[in-house]
């Protein structure tokens, strides 16, 4: 790449204070002087020619050797030159005009940087005032993606009254190290100057984008733009930085096919994997970014020499797919290891172990508060740590104190945002809320809605269910994007549930399945929700469960899954899968509960010892008690299950449930009286209690009250019964007749 209007070489030359028209070199040759006098007159191939005479005499002249790369230089032959260049340091190692030619050249291709950032630190080491070495410097240090060094360079230029050219290349460096405001302040007092250069439009233009000004990043590249044949550097930047501001602006469609054209050309692998993955991050889509993964593969695979950068670049974007993450952790293991004062690639690297649980939370927190103790104060290394830290949705609480050392060291409200969800987790509830609070009152938290995802998931955590469903509909009525409308809907549907709706939290699961009907996630909330108010049957949600195990992974399940494989009955074929999800959640009473279910199968007293100590591990916890009453029950030990739902009620008198099934065992033991009166609780506490209602008809009839009985069937719905009413109903009028003497006139023959 070469510095076109950066720096030149003649700044360079004068800077190293070498004048290249009359060098001052002792014992010149008759043919040395002849190269250099045809130099001065712009002859430069017949210099050529005197210059590789003279060092056919006398191959070690360093002033030979100097003009004859000089003359390669002027000649455009540049891969000479900077060999040339190279055998003049063989000989004379401090001289200053080939140190500053290399420095020159080297932003001419990726792989001449680092040995032109060697000879600019070898010349700066002779003169550190030479500004012209170190704007080179700075520029090369940021071609390479060494941020921290080239941003060093560039404050002490900067505090120096510097030139527009310095000013341009710390503009495109700021916004390459993500610095976007500082980068348009330095682009705009270089603007001051004169017009920007086409080889800086595509930095500018990200730097307006990244500050909200997608439209004017899109006013400016727009009228650059280049034909789609055209593949050089350039045309390709402009291609792919204007696709990038057509999504940033909403207008993904555009956007792609844009970008259409580069697609399966070598040439363009790197520009268009730039492309697809930051469109596929900002519209969290999959596809571009798997696209994104094999590209970069493909470019680095191809690159000779990959720079430190692009090593780091590609190790990023690696790391956010799944399939590549275990490569992404190789790279930065090994980039740690060749640049080991560089903390966030150690950062990145147990980061990423940990999300491969290679590392756990508790060991990175460790390894990770011994290296951010303080955190680093380089500005480009403290923006990798906290994307590092703030790619991470629901942190491990473990992790919480890394998080607050480099917050109280980092203006990043990302963080902030990250430690809301932890306290979140851990039942923190205010203390949640007050990091929320901060967050939102940033710029960043203002225009997230994430955020208020997360604030109407505290408000229904905080028991307010009604401002949460509040919050969502707003959500939804803003329509943000696709993801977080869907994911307002399903916190609507779920805080409908709690309120009792079920019902009407229906429709609205339906909604977010409409609205994101790519995620493979919703269809089990849907099912779980139908199933638990008997719109489908638990054949129909078993279906959703295996469908979903057969396309989608179990490293990282969703809720959904715990909790639909939890409600549905235990199978047996389920056993392996109840052992993987309680691994991840061992906790989860219900998967527990299945479990024992089918232990009890096969050995009935384990089962009855691990429920025990279930019980006893959660003794405040009511669904145990409801576990042990059915257990017992189906083992026939009635007084166990009645001591069960009776040591509910003593914790609440008016469950409905237990009160029902307390019942259900007095009527089991004969106790008719008690059972009558159970159920009636029931119904005075909810009259709509089918259920009860049922029960109570077939007390009636054991009590040889089977008129009202009769009469009490007959106003049942036909799902109040776990039997076919129309024909208990014929059932006990059969047996009223048989009493007065009547026989059907089917049974007579």
């Amino acid at each position: 790449m070469r510095v076109s209007g950066l720096l030149a070489l003649a700044t360079l030359l004068l800077g190293a204070e070498v004048l290249t028209t009359s060098p001052a070199l002792a014992q010149r040759s008759p043919q040395t002087s002849q190269g250099y006098t045809l130099l001065d007159r712009g002859w430069v191939n017949d210099a050529i020619a005197a210059f590789q005479a003279a060092l056919r005499q006398r191959p070690n002249s360093a002033e030979a050797r100097l003009g004859l790369a000089i003359a390669y230089q002027r000649a455009g032959r540049d891969a000479d030159a900077w060999n040339a260049y190279q055998a003049v340091l063989q000989v004379s190692p401090d001289n200053a005009t080939a140190l500053a030619a290399l420095g020159e050249l080297g932003g001419y291709r990726p792989e001449w940087q680092p040995g032109g950032i060697q000879a600019l630190t070898r010349l700066l080491g002779q003169k550190p005032d030479n500004s012209a070495a170190r704007s080179q410097r700075a520029l090369l240090y940021g071609y390479q993606g060494r941020f921290t060094e080239s941003l060093a360079d560039y404050d002490i230029l900067l505090g120096r009254n510097p030139s527009p050219q310095t000013l341009l290349g710390a503009a495109q460096i700021y916004t390459f190290s993500g610095d976007y405001a500082g980068a348009l302040t330095l682009f705009n007092r270089y603007r001051q100057t004169g017009s920007l250069p086409t080889e800086a439009l595509t930095a500018y233009a990200l730097a307006l984008q990244e500050t909200g000004n997608a439209a004017g990043a899109i006013a400016l590249l727009e009228p650059a733009l280049r034909e789609p044949s055209r593949t050089d550097d350039l045309s390709l930047t402009i291609r792919t930085g204007l696709a990038n501001a057509y999504d940033a602006s909403g207008q993904t469609d555009r956007a792609l096919k844009l970008v259409e054209p580069l697609v399966g050309r070598a040439e363009a692998r790197l520009p268009l994997a730039r492309a697809y993955s930051a469109i596929g991050r900002r519209q969290l889509d999959p596809s571009l970014f798997e696209q994104a993964t094999v590209l970069y593969q493909q470019a680095l695979d191809a690159t000779t020499a990959p720079s430190y950068g692009l090593r780091i670049e590609v190790a990023d974007v690696l790391s956010e797919w799944p399939d590549t993450e275990p490569l992404a952790l190789t790279m930065f293991q090994q980039l740690a290891v060749e640049n080991p004062s560089t903390a966030s690639l150690k950062v990145k690297a147990h980061l990423l172990a940990y999300s491969l649980d290679i590392e756990s939370a508790a060991t990175v927190a460790e390894q990770l508060l011994s290296l951010l103790s303080p955190p680093p104060s380089s500005a480009p290394e403290q923006r990798a740590i906290t994307t590092a830290l703030v790619r991470l949705d629901n942190p491990d609480p473990a992790l919480l104190p890394v998080y607050q050392a480099v917050a109280a060291a980092v203006d990043a409200p990302l963080l902030t945002y990250r430690m809301a969800q932890i306290y979140l987790s851990q039942g923190d509830l205010q203390v949640a809320r007050d990091a929320l609070t901060r967050y939102r009152d940033t710029d960043a938290g203002q225009n997230d809605w994430g955020t208020e995802l997360l604030v109407a998931d505290l408000e229904r955590q905080l028991g307010d269910l009604e401002a949460s469903a509040r919050r969502y509909e707003s959500i939804v009525a803003a329509q943000p994007s696709d993801q977080a409308t869907a994911e307002a809907l399903r916190g609507l549907a779920f805080v409908r549930t709690l309120q009792g709706q079920p019902e009407a939290a229906l429709p609205v699961y339906l909604a977010a399945i409409a609205a994101n009907p790519d995620n493979p996630d919703y269809p089990l909330g849907y099912s779980l929700l139908a199933y638990r108010t008997e719109q489908i049957t638990a054949a129909d949600a078993s279906q959703t469960l295996t469908t979903w195990l057969d396309s989608q992974p179990l490293d990282d399940p969703p809720a959904e899954l715990f909790e639909l494989a939890g409600a549905l009955p235990a199978e047996g074929d389920r056993a392996s899968l109840y052992e993987t999800l309680l691994a991840q959640r061992p906790d989860d009473l219900w998967l527990r509960w299945r479990t024992i279910e089918l232990l009890a199968l096969s050995d009935p007293e384990v089962a009855q010892t691990e429920l025990t100590a279930l019980i006893a591990a959660n003794p405040d916890d009511l669904t145990v008690y409801f576990f042990q009453g059915e257990l017992a029950q189906r083992q026939g030990d009635l007084p166990l299950a009645a001591t069960a739902y009776q040591q509910v009620l003593t914790q609440e008198p008016d469950n409905l449930g237990a009160l029902a099934a307390l019942a259900g065992v007095q009527f089991q033991q004969g106790n008719l009286p008690a059972a009558r009166t159970l159920y009636n609780q029931v119904l005075a506490l909810d009259p709509d209690y089918w259920e009860a209602r049922y029960a109570i008809a077939e007390l009636n009839i054991a009590d040889d009250r089977k008129l009202t009985a009769l009469d009490q069937l007959r106003q049942l719905p036909p799902q109040a019964a776990p039997v076919n009413l129309q024909q208990r109903t014929q059932d006990v009028e059969f047996d009223l007749l048989r009493r007065r003497g009547f026989q059907p006139a089917w049974e007579r023959y």
